[in-house]
């Protein structure tokens, strides 16, 4: 049923959503240009790939301690890697989508909420190779897993936080100066993603971007997507079905995008 309904509201995004020709600012239609309408494969991102696909191929068996909505809504114990990487992982579109935002907005300070195995954080630093970025993770085997993942990067500077998001997302906001990319892939319930929104909001500026994903997923996370897209400190949002995107810029006028991907 809830396949059913996902399937529903896409058909509903893509007949109101919009190309490149229906964005009228110069800011959207460049975004789009570089972001959305060109999809390609970047050989930075040939690695990452090949550290995905050992993961799917992985089915050694791991406990997972879930904070949030667990894996389809459900909350298992043990789990083969393979499952984590398939169900978790965002698939490579998105991926990429993650990759060419950061490589176009070159954030110095990247911070993401749901770390996984790691394919997120690491499609986002290669867009932004110097940037700091702080990734949090609820399970303590999955973050370690992430980490033997990372160290295959040694070039890229990621730090992973492992503890409930409610008590490691302040120590994590604490260490950045400022905040220019947030990713919240973690906990896909209503009070938890507005509660981790409005504490990152401390440390936002005009060229912050927050993602924030799978806001489609359920009818909380529609409705938490929908409150924070009218928040009154956002004057851009973006809506590409899978991720909403937030800027903060008070030199633009308040309007809602949503921008076929």
């Amino acid at each position: 049923m809830k396949a059913v309904k996902l399937i529903l509201n896409y058909i509903k995004y893509y007949f109101v959503s919009v190309g490149r020709h229906g964005l009228q600012s110069s800011f959207m239609y460049n975004l789009n240009e570089f972001v959305w309408r060109r999809d390609r494969k970047d050989a930075d991102q040939e690695k990452i790939e090949k550290y995905r696909q050992s993961l799917l191929s992985d089915n050694t068996i791991v406990s997972v301690r879930d904070f949030g909505a667990g894996f389809g809504g459900k909350v298992y114990k043990q789990l083969p890697i393979s499952f984590i990487a398939k169900r978790s992982s965002k698939p490579p579109k998105y991926a990429r989508m993650l990759f060419r935002l950061s490589k176009y907005l070159k954030p110095q300070y990247i911070l993401e909420v749901g770390t996984s195995v790691g394919i997120s954080a690491l499609y986002q630093a290669k867009g932004s190779p110097a940037a700091q970025v702080i990734t949090l993770e609820g399970c303590d085997q999955t973050a370690s897993l992430a980490r033997k993942g990372f160290a295959q990067f040694p070039e890229l500077n990621i730090e992973v936080i492992e503890g409930e998001f409610s008590l490691t997302l302040p120590q994590a906001i604490s260490k950045m100066p400022r905040l220019d990319f947030v990713y919240l892939d973690g906990n896909h319930k209503l009070k938890p993603t507005l509660e981790y929104f409005e504490m990152c909001l401390a440390k936002v500026h005009d060229d912050t971007v927050i993602i924030v994903d799978d806001i489609n997923w359920s009818e909380e996370m529609q409705e938490a997507w929908k409150e924070i897209s009218s928040h009154p400190r956002v004057t851009i949002s973006i809506d590409v079905f899978m991720m909403g995107l937030v800027f903060f810029n008070k030199g633009f006028s308040k309007e809602k995008f949503v921008v076929r991907y």
